[in-house]
């Protein structure tokens, strides 16, 4: 036992003395080789720089770690849960007035004047008017178009009916008796009305012919090169209209104001949308692999165009800020943050030491035993 307490002792003043020289000078004294950490913060923080930017940062390590696991289903699953969800909403609710109120009016109305100027400026009408006038003549929508145009035409001659019938009498000249002047305006408003209401009624030869007639026609605007230039006329004059553009900047005050209205509401909108549409991208991006193989290339081309071409600064800047400590600072630190498992190594330099101390001391009283033994019977 007495050996074993002084090898214990001994043992655990050893540790003690090796641990301690690690951050401080043992009992004050200015021993060499002790507070290896104040001393060597520089090289430490050199060596860690240098050991995150080449075994952390390196380009094959990073494909490596990118591509074992699929970094986009991670962050579908992490978007698709209700506290990132509010988290998110929570935020762009915040910061959508700081946003509004920083914004320039003078600006956000040119912008989206500028905007919608040029968007309607570049669109094609020409597919999409080709599209409706297909389906209205699919449906036979047409005609029903004809039967507006046909209402309104007959209230017009039968509101109209009695002036028509005097302007048709000026034109047959003076000589001809009044009688008949009159008798043929009532006979050709009389006749159109009838052709109206006839080819207003659906299974007439009227309505057959106008529907051939409207039919042709359309057909004809198809290969008609001057269908197209209407087309780009009356673009041109819409788009370059003082109103539309008017309106399309007036559009950034209606979006301002219905934003800072909804903002400060008890339950805001676009928190709810907001909430909506981060459930929907993290469930779009759950069931899309090729979404998922888009987003885990563009990490990869960020992370090689943003980092890895910096690694050596970051090794650098992570050496700079080391140096920077103060050296009793960092070794307090280091010592706090593992200082339980020094304790350990203390109270295990203790027991080892008192371990081979009691060895050591057995092997001293049998050997010689032995020793003996052998030699008697030689």
């Amino acid at each position: 036992m007495r050996a074993m307490a002084e090898a214990a002792i001994i043992g655990g003043l050893a540790d003690w003395f090796a641990v301690t020289a690690l951050f401080r000078h043992p009992l004050g004294l200015p021993i060499p080789h002790t507070a290896l950490i104040p001393q060597r913060k520089d090289e430490i923080g050199r060596s860690l720089g240098n050991f995150i930017s080449d075994r952390f940062l390196a380009p094959d390590l990073l494909i490596e770690r990118l591509r074992r696991y699929n970094c986009a289903a991670e962050f579908a699953r992490w978007l698709n849960t209700p506290t990132v969800a509010r988290f998110v909403a929570e935020r762009i609710v915040a910061v959508v007035p700081h946003v509004l109120a920083s914004s320039s009016d003078a600006e956000m109305r040119r912008f989206f004047a500028s905007l919608g100027h040029e968007g309607l400026r570049r669109m094609n009408f020409r597919p999409t008017i080709d599209k409706v006038i297909e389906a209205l003549l699919r449906r036979r929508d047409h005609l029903v178009i004809a039967d507006g145009l046909i209402d309104l035409l007959m209230t017009t001659v039968a509101n109209l009916k009695e002036p028509l019938i005097a302007r048709i009498g000026e034109r047959t000249g003076r000589f001809f008796p009044r009688y008949f002047d009159r008798k043929i305006g009532q006979e050709l408003v009389d006749g159109i009305a009838v052709w109206l209401a006839a080819a207003r009624v659906a299974g007439t030869d009227e309505r057959q012919r106008l529907d051939r007639w409207m039919r042709g026609c359309i057909a004809r605007l198809g290969t008609d090169p001057e269908w197209e230039e209407l087309i780009g006329r009356v673009q041109a004059s819409l788009v370059n209209h003082p109103a539309l553009v008017q309106s399309l900047g007036a559009i950034w005050d209606e979006l301002k104001h219905e934003l800072l209205t909804d903002a400060v509401a008890p339950r805001p909108k676009m928190g709810e949308i907001s909430v909506q549409l981060v459930h929907m991208v993290g469930q779009l991006l759950q069931k899309s692999e090729v979404l998922q193989g888009r987003f885990n290339a563009a990490l990869e081309n960020a992370l090689f165009s943003s980092i890895v071409p910096w690694r050596r600064q970051i090794g650098a800047y992570i050496a700079d800020i080391v140096a920077s400590w103060d050296g009793k600072t960092v070794a307090d630190v280091i010592e706090l943050q593992v200082g339980r498992d020094l304790q350990y190594i203390r109270v295990n330099g203790t027991l080892v030491g008192a371990l081979i101390g009691g060895a050591l001391f057995l092997l001293g009283s049998v050997l010689p035993l032995l020793w003996r033994a052998v030699s008697s019977h030689f």
